[in-house]
């Protein structure tokens, strides 16, 4: 059947680890800078815990568009990397690429 897509929105990243936790996620759209726990130390937990989100693919999405900030992103586990503003064509790029849907 057609698949739907579920959004689901953390505020930070220790509310991601704890939605992460129960529930199964196709992809994760990581924003580096958050409060209480950044993007890159989030992404770190996940890759190193034993949540079902373990190996989901993670997109780091940032607004740091410098020198070096891809290599951060890919280093501490994400698979991708999306600079601020996000264009709508290039979400649904790494939607297709990461989880084999076309939206």
């Amino acid at each position: 059947g057609l698949h739907r897509p579920v959004l689901e929105y953390a505020v930070d990243g220790l509310e991601c680890l704890e939605r992460c936790k129960s529930v199964q996620y196709d992809i994760i759209f990581m924003d580096c800078n958050m409060p209480n726990m950044d993007g890159w130390t989030a992404t770190e937990s996940l890759r190193a815990g034993t949540c079902p989100n373990k190996l989901t693919p993670i997109v780091a999405v940032t607004a740091n568009a410098m020198l070096g900030d891809r290599e951060k992103c890919l280093a501490c586990g994400m698979d991708d990397y999306l600079p601020k503003p996000v264009e709508r064509v290039s979400l649904l790029v790494a939607i297709d690429k990461w989880t084999n849907r076309t939206m």
